[in-house]
């Protein structure tokens, strides 16, 4: 019963006429209003080509060209602060799933702006079973199933998650790396050579690195990382 109530609700919210993010009246054929849209859409700023931190000057950041990550390009929205880092917590931990929708618009949008190069196809970030269940969903793989129905690429789910732990939002990029080297499995022999992995919020970069390479391992030639945010310093 209250499963089905959450569902109504959220269903509910993603058909109204008031803005996901603030409530607010916003005009039928906009994602949300345009307040918002300007907060959240990523500040002009240089960012690294690569893993898309903060630089003083466009280029490839001094960590990406001594150590190379396995993936090609990470593309966000913004920065994981306010006020995306509050929808974030609110569309992952408060259950609020309706905000899958205008979060992924958004970055669909964003990425047609900046003229990202297209996948063949999507795959979502795991979550192990366990989680899922406590969770009630993969916020990953929701946003996944946006963009696909924004852009006609399938979402595929290729890699699997193997073990269940702690949250990684608290360890360092060593101790999540070591953490994540043998958490993921992924299907040999892709038919696709182009990826993208979607998230909700990159933060180490670590999880990307190491999904990166199972797809690559497995025939991909080229991943990119399309998430909501990115946390400014790992």
């Amino acid at each position: 019963m209250l499963t089905s109530f959450k569902s109504a609700l959220n269903s509910a919210l993603a058909l109204s006429t008031q803005c996901a993010f603030c409530l607010q009246a916003k005009a039928c054929d906009e994602i949300c209003c345009s307040t918002c849209q300007d907060m959240i859409l990523s500040p002009r700023k240089c960012r690294c080509e690569r893993c898309y931190l903060p630089l003083a000057e466009p280029g490839i950041c001094g960590e990406c060209q001594q150590t190379p990550p396995h993936f090609d390009n990470i593309y966000c929205l913004n920065d994981y602060l306010w006020p995306t880092d509050a929808l974030l917590k609110n569309y992952k931990y408060a259950k609020q799933r309706h905000l899958a929708r205008p979060l992924s618009q958004l970055l669909w949008q964003h990425l047609q702006q900046l003229q990202a190069p297209l996948p063949e196809a999507y795959c979502s970030v795991p979550l192990h079973w366990r989680k899922r269940w406590q969770r009630g969903f993969n916020q990953s793989e929701l946003l996944a199933q946006v963009l696909t129905k924004q852009s006609q690429i399938p979402t595929l789910n290729v890699v699997r998650r193997l073990h269940y732990g702690s949250s990684q939002a608290s360890l360092t990029r060593r101790q999540r790396q070591r953490a994540l080297n043998h958490s993921f499995h992924c299907d040999t022999s892709l038919a696709f050579k182009h990826w993208v992995v979607v998230d909700d919020v990159v933060t180490t970069a670590s999880t990307a690195n190491v999904i990166a390479d199972k797809l690559k391992r497995a025939g991909a030639t080229r991943v990119d990382i399309w998430a909501i945010a990115r946390t400014p310093k790992a």
